[in-house]
C-alpha cells in the first residue's frame, strides 16, 4: 500500500527560489542562487540595480555614512527574498490575501504580477501598510480588481488612480497616515464601500453630498486632519454614517516618541 508523500521542504524552497528568481530578474537584480545572493563587486553594484534602487530605499553602511554597493546589493537582496516568500505563501496556499506590510517597497514589484497572474482574481485583501509607496498604478488595481479590502496606511500616497472606480467589491480602505490633501473623490463611486479610513492626513474638505448617497458607507474617519468648519457643521445633518473627526482644534497628529 503506497501512502501520499507529505511536501517536500525542498520543492517549497525551490518555489520560493524560483519567485525570487523571477522578481529579481524583473528587476535587474543579479540573481538568487539558494535564496543567497551571487558576490558581484561592490563597485558595478549601483550601476546594475536602476530597478532595484526604485523598488527599495537606498541602503547606507555604516561608520562613515557613505552608500556600500555589497552592503546594498545584500540588502535589497534580502528584501526582495522576504518578498517573495510572503507571495509563496499566497501562491502555494491558494490564500485569499497578499501580505506586503513592512516590506521598504517604493512601489510594486512589477514580477508579482507575472507570478500572480493566475491567482489574481481570487485576492480579497491586499496588505501595503508601512512601506513608502509614492503611488497606485492603474495596473495593480486593474489585476487586483476582486478586492474587498485594502490596507495602504502609512505609505507617501497623495491621490489614487481614476481606474479605483471599478473596484465593484471594494469594501474596506484604509488610507491613514498618507499625504492626502484633497479627499479621493474615486471612493464616492464605490457602491460596496462600508468604511473608508483616512486618518492623518492633510484633507480639509470633503465632498458630504456625495458621501451621503452611498447606500453600504458606514464610517468615514477623518481624524486628525485640518478640516474646515463648514464640513464639521453642514455635515452632521446630512449623513447617516458615523463621522469621526477629532476635536476643533486637535488635528494634529501628537509627536511620536
Amino acid at each position: 500500500m503506497r501512502f501520499p508523500r507529505s511536501p517536500s521542504p525542498i520543492k517549497t524552497v525551490s518555489c520560493v527560489t524560483l519567485i525570487a528568481r523571477t522578481l529579481l530578474h524583473l528587476c535587474s537584480l543579479p540573481p538568487v542562487n539558494c535564496m543567497h545572493i551571487s558576490p558581484q563587486p561592490a563597485a558595478r553594484t549601483p550601476e546594475r540595480l536602476p530597478a532595484a534602487r526604485s523598488l527599495f530605499p537606498l541602503w547606507k553602511c555604516f561608520p562613515g555614512g557613505t552608500g556600500c554597493g555589497a552592503c546594498m546589493e545584500k540588502k535589497m537582496g534580502e528584501a526582495v527574498a522576504r518578498v517573495a516568500r510572503k507571495v509563496n505563501e499566497t501562491v502555494e496556499n491558494g490564500a485569499d490575501s497578499l501580505d506586503l506590510a513592512d516590506c521598504k517597497l517604493m512601489m510594486f514589484p512589477i514580477g508579482i504580477y507575472k507570478v500572480m497572474r493566475n491567482v489574481a482574481e481570487g485576492i480579497h485583501l491586499i496588505t501595503l501598510a508601512n512601506n513608502e509607496l509614492k503611488s497606485v498604478t492603474s495596473k495593480f488595481v486593474t489585476t487586483f480588481s476582486q478586492m474587498r479590502e485594502l490596507n495602504l496606511e502609512g505609505n507617501y500616497l497623495h491621490r489614487l488612480p481614476e481606474e479605483m472606480r471599478t473596484l465593484l467589491h471594494l469594501k474596506v480602505i484604509n488610507l491613514s497616515r498618507n499625504k492626502f490633501r484633497h479627499f479621493p473623490e474615486q471612493l464616492t463611486t464605490l457602491k460596496a464601500l462600508e468604511t473608508i479610513n483616512l486618518e492623518e492626513n492633510e484633507i480639509t474638505d470633503v465632498p458630504v453630498e456625495k458621501l451621503s448617497s452611498m447606500e453600504s458607507l458606514q464610517s468615514v474617519n477623518l481624524k486628525s486632519n485640518p478640516l474646515n468648519e463648514e464640513v464639521r457643521v453642514i455635515a452632521r445633518p446630512l449623513i447617516k454614517f458615523d463621522l469621526l473627526v477629532s476635536p476643533k482644534g486637535a488635528h494634529a497628529a501628537p509627536p511620536q516618541a
